[in-house]
């Protein structure tokens, strides 16, 4: 097989990359993290899936998830290759585990030809092309960096190719798959404890068999106790039946006497509704006579009363108020009390206290303290202004001098400019303090202007309140207060009384129109009650009263009669009075002579007790006898369940037979196993021995390898066996590289590829030269990928003068 080209659509980090592979030796170098092991599993990945073998359902390899792409595209890739003059091309959709396999010379999908796997049902090319699993490529035509210690697993695998080499020289035939097929047998026979399986399913079966056939032994014997019970109970049930016959017969007896009971006492009844019938004819005048009309009458009466006794009220209430009228006397002073005019004296107050407030408030709001602080301010501020004119001419003056004095010394023109700015400073400032005393000055000829007119207004309010007091002859307010407050009250006290007359005249026509209205009110009424008792055919309330009592009567006869005459017919209960006579007619006194004796509720009572009784034991015989057909049927079972269970135990002794032969069929093929190893270990010995000697330039020339593949190496001076764990890293590296080529090659005729991944780190200068001589002999028949971020490999094979195709991943 030659693998021609590896196209990563998508694969861990590489998008669309693609690599070409020759014959012979190819060499992929690359620094670390370049992609080399990606490659390497890509390889892997595009024959196998990533999935674990041996495993029962899809189940992957962490490098599935490992080499998703981490942009989140499509996960897939293709790979060419050539086997035995073909050109085949795989290619994969790893996300959505699609797998296609074509002829690449024709196009033809032949995926359907592909191996299936060993148990789940997915297309392994690398089943179909290498015809070993992914744990012999993993062990065998790959090898990874620091990996090449075998895999426990291995082990199977060889002896299963090597017995088959041996044996059938077929390699379509597996003797692990024939032991897998031997221990199906034994898994499809099962074991006791496997329920589900036949064996088990049989013994269990059996057991439940014994217990059901225990179980229809007991029931038999509670079938024969329940047919004797149920016989003992029919016996039981005609005895009842013919005591409730004879209470029948007493009954009959007791229910003609309870007729000739009921034909009397309807009788008596029939003769008191004839007599209600008389006391009803004569009460019927009073029968539509109403009781709402003489409840409404009752009312309308108390109403009159009312209004009757309202309306000697309101007379006696007119007559009062004119007492009243009579008696107030009313004094007219035309608005004018002890000489004054009350309006005028009103007004006057009124001006007085709001002159007086506004004085009050004009006391409040005097400024003369604020022109006292402004006035000090002023000084203050003309005093500064004075030394500020001072300062500002011998600043002047000195600035003139220091001018004068700079053409003599021009270092005295620098004192001028500060001189300068200060004269400069201090005119400004005296100029904004003049302003400032302008505006003070504003501001107190203000507050006096304002000041002088609140003194005016003062003097204004004074001068007319002393007109005022002068006018009431009064010397201070209190003064005027007083005779104010006694004019006010004599002069409420005659509008009081001028109110009350007024008030009193109001009420004496409201009483006059109430007494009218009160009159006609009455007037109507009287006028309804009379129609009411005229309607009723009564001269008066109290006769309609009377008449009442008899319609009373009368509503009571009518109620008692049809009381009377349900009861008549609840006694007779649909039969007729003559019926009954007729009935009666065919038994004479003498049969009634022993009924008088007959107590019917005793008998109705024991004969239901009895019916009880017997309904129960009807019942009881009912499911006993339901009890012992459902017995029988189970007592029935007991045959075919002695039928069955002798079937059961051939049956089980039949799957003893056949584990017995499937047990000695498995340790035959195992023990031939074991003697194909025998035959086949000292080839491989062999191999790996002269493989060895070469690579190590014949330090080591004996390797032994036992069934489980595990290595020992022959010391060539002591002859002792020594342990690989127990050699160097670099030697155990070589051992067991030798041991993986030397598999391939006896259980596979075919040249495979060889795929190397850095696993030569190990190895010195001069164990890998000697390594790379000898892949370079074998490259002619097999295609080898060696991975390496190392330039010496490529330096060794330069110097020796071999071939190879170099891909860089730079």
């Amino acid at each position: 097989m030659i693998l021609k080209e590896l196209n990563l659509i998508s694969f861990g980090k590489f998008t669309k990359k693609r690599f070409d592979l020759e014959d012979g030796l190819n060499i992929i170098y690359g620094e670390n993290e370049s992609g080399k092991t990606t490659i390497h599993n890509f390889i892997d990945g595009m024959f196998y899936g990533f999935l674990k073998p041996y495993a029962k359902r899809r189940n992957f390899l962490e490098e599935y998830e490992k080499y998703r792409p981490w942009n989140g595209e499509q996960y897939r890739g293709i790979i060419s290759f050539f086997k035995e003059g073909k050109l085949y091309r795989i290619e994969r959709d790893f996300s959505k585990g699609e797998v296609k396999v074509y002829d690449d010379l024709t196009g033809e999908d032949i995926t359907r030809y592909i191996d299936t796997g060993e148990k789940i049902k997915i297309h392994l090319p690398g089943m179909y092309f290498f015809d070993f699993n992914n744990t012999v490529y993993r062990n065998t035509i790959s090898i990874k960096q620091l990996g090449n210690r075998i895999d426990s697993s291995l082990s199977k695998e060889v002896k299963d190719r090597l017995t088959n080499i041996s044996t059938s020289l077929d390699d379509d035939i597996s003797v692990r798959n024939v032991l897998g097929n031997l221990e199906k047998q034994l898994e499809d026979i099962g074991t006791e404890r496997a329920y589900t399986r036949p064996y088990g399913m049989a013994k269990s079966r059996l057991s439940r068999l014994q217990e059901d056939r225990r179980k229809s032994l007991e029931i038999q014997e509670e079938y024969n106790k329940y047919i004797e019970e149920y016989f003992y109970l029919k016996e039981n049930i005609e005895e009842e039946k013919d005591k409730i016959n004879k209470l029948q017969i007493k009954l009959g007896k007791a229910q003609i006497l309870g007729k000739k009971r009921t034909y009397e006492e309807g009788l008596n009844i029939q003769r008191e509704l004839e007599r209600i019938d008389k006391e009803i004819e004569r009460l019927k005048k009073y029968s539509n006579l109403s009781f709402d009309d003489y409840t409404k009458g009752l009312g309308l009466e108390s109403d009159r009363a009312h209004l009757s006794k309202d309306i000697r009220g309101l007379m006696d209430k007119l007559n009062d108020i004119e007492d009243k009228l009579k008696k107030i006397k009313v004094g007219s002073h035309e608005g004018v009390i002890r000489g004054i005019k009350v309006e005028e004296l009103y007004k006057d107050m009124s001006s007085f206290e709001e002159v007086e407030d506004e004085k009050n408030q004009l006391i409040l709001n005097s400024q003369k303290t604020k022109i006292g602080l402004f006035n000090s301010e002023l000084k203050g501020k003309l005093d500064k202004g004075k030394t500020s004119k001072t300062l500002g001419i011998i600043l002047a003056l000195l600035t003139i001098s220091s001018l004068g004095l700079g053409f003599i010394n021009p270092f005295i023109f620098l004192l001028a400019i500060p001189l300068g700015v200060a004269t400069l400073y201090v005119q400004k400032s005296r100029k904004e303090s003049e302003k400032g005393i302008e505006d003070l000055k504003l501001k107190i000829q203000d507050i006096k202007f304002q000041e002088d007119k609140r003194n005016e207004r003062i003097i204004s309010i004074e001068n007319h309140q002393k007109e005022v007091l002068q006018k009431y002859n009064c010397l201070s307010k209190s003064e005027l207060k007083r005779i104010y407050e006694d004019i006010r009250i004599e002069h409420m006290n005659e509008n009081n009384i001028v109110n009350k007359i007024h008030k009193l005249n109001q009420e004496k026509e409201q009483t006059i129109v109430d007494l009218e209205n009160k009159k006609i009110e009455r007037k109507e009424l009287l006028y309804i009650i009379n129609n009411i008792i005229i309607k009723n055919k009564s001269e008066t309330l109290e006769e309609f009263k009377e008449g009442l009592e008899k319609k009373k009567v009368y509503d009571d006869l009518i109620k008692d009669r049809e009381n009377k005459i349900q009861i008549l017919e609840k006694t007779l209960n649909n039969i007729s009075l003559e019926d009954l006579k007729e009935e009666l007619s065919n038994y004479d006194n003498e049969y009634f002579e022993d009924a008088d004796k007959l107590d019917k509720v005793k008998i109705i009572d024991e004969m239901k007790d009895r019916e009880k009784i017997l309904s129960t034991m009807k019942d009881k015989n009912a499911r006993l006898e339901e009890r012992i057909d459902n017995l029988n049927k189970e007592v029935k079972k007991l045959v075919d369940i002695e039928e069955e269970t002798d079937r059961l135990k051939k049956l089980i002794e039949n799957y003893d037979d056949r584990i017995k032969a499937i047990n000695i069929a498995k340790d035959t093929i195992e023990n031939i196993s074991q003697d194909i190893h025998n035959q086949f270990a000292p080839i491989i010995n062999r191999d790996v021995s002269q493989m060895i000697d070469l690579v190590t330039d014949g330090k080591y020339t004996q390797v032994k390898i036992n069934d489980n593949l595990d290595v020992t190496v022959e010391n060539p001076v002591t002859k002792e066996i020594i342990d690989i764990d127990s050699l160097s890293g670099g030697t155990m590296d070589q051992l067991y590289f030798a041991l993986r080529f030397s598999i391939i090659s006896s259980i596979r005729g075919e040249n495979l590829p060889l795929i190397l991944d850095d696993c030569f780190i190990q190895y010195d200068n001069r164990r890998l030269e000697n390594m790379l001589e000898y892949l370079s002999k074998i490259n002619k028949e097999k295609q080898i990928l060696l991975f390496t971020c190392h330039h010496r490999e490529k330096e060794i094979l330069d110097n020796l003068g071999l071939k190879y195709n170099l891909i860089n991943l730079a």
